[in-house]
């Protein structure tokens, strides 16, 4: 069993929940762009003497890999950025593995897929249809080229933190409790998965050193628009306020996959985790009486 797991991207939303799911049994190194209350070690992946360095100061034995250039439009925008940080980032970390024999665990996304034909499974034929999914899945390839590394695909993450930036769950309730109108898509179909579920997963996946590529997302399908509906009902918000909308009316520059989300069969057989439904999710992570 490993004694020292490096993680990237340690102050967002999944690098918390992980960091919190492993702490009490592994020797964790702490890593994001800069150091702050969740990361104790700066590291810019893109950069190979700051990853080559790390590993030789510290020599993790497995690296779990949730940073990333995750802007979907913005990915469409600065595809040199989305390259670097998606791409040779990974690269880096996958390189300076194998040089010291450690094991590497990259988070994917179900944006590999088109979404014509959904929810998948991992022997699915992939066809990203953005930036964003071109580039992770080029990192997948790097990383499944070492035959002992996973590569683990999730969608629509959101965590228990209401001040997230990018927290879904943030938006629709601050929305809603200032009484504003939001529209959201209903014609993508996914299956929202809560970081704290994710980690679990994550971490009997570092136990049982699992390998390969398999899926992880939580039981229930829903568009975004019930998923906006069901998070109203948690938080006993009105919902009048939440109206539906098509993608293709947004004009966004990036496609989504539209019939997506994900099946976790080979991860729940193969490791026994468990996944949940949204109602389930959303109590765990914002308990209410």
């Amino acid at each position: 069993m490993p004694d020292r797991i490096l993680i990237t991207g340690a102050a967002g939303q999944l690098g918390s929940a992980l960091c919190a799911a492993l702490e009490s049994e592994y020797d964790l190194l702490r890593t994001d762009i800069a150091t702050g209350p969740s990361a104790d070690i700066a590291l810019d992946i893109t950069s190979a003497h700051q990853v080559d360095r790390l590993f030789s100061d510290h020599q993790p034995a497995v690296v779990i890999n949730t940073a990333a250039f995750t802007d979907v439009d913005g990915n469409d925008r600065e595809p040199e950025t989305a390259q670097k940080i998606n791409l040779l980032g990974v690269e880096h970390l996958v390189e300076a593995a194998a040089r010291s024999g450690a094991r590497v665990i990259q988070i994917s996304t179900d944006y590999v897929f088109d979404g014509s034909n959904g929810p998948y499974l991992e022997t699915d034929p992939v066809n990203p249809q953005s930036v964003y999914g071109h580039t992770k899945l080029a990192a997948e390839k790097i990383t499944l080229a070492q035959g002992k590394n996973l590569v683990i695909r999730t969608n629509v993450l959101f965590g228990p933190d209401l001040t997230a930036r990018a927290s879904f769950v943030r938006w629709v309730v601050e929305s809603l409790q200032a009484d504003e109108t939001i529209r959201v898509v209903d014609d993508q179909i996914n299956n929202p998965t809560l970081t704290i579920h994710m980690a679990d997963a994550i971490k009997i996946a570092v136990e049982r050193e699992a390998a390969g590529l398999m899926h992880y997302g939580g039981l229930e399908f829903a568009s975004r628009y019930q998923f906006a509906r069901q998070i109203g009902e948690h938080f006993q918000l009105p919902l009048d306020n939440i109206l539906p909308i098509a993608t293709v009316e947004l004009k966004q520059l990036a496609p989504r996959p539209l019939n997506g989300g994900l099946i976790c069969s080979r991860m729940k057989m193969e490791l026994g985790v468990e996944n949940y439904n949204i109602r389930a999710a959303l109590q765990a992570a914002f308990p209410v009486n």
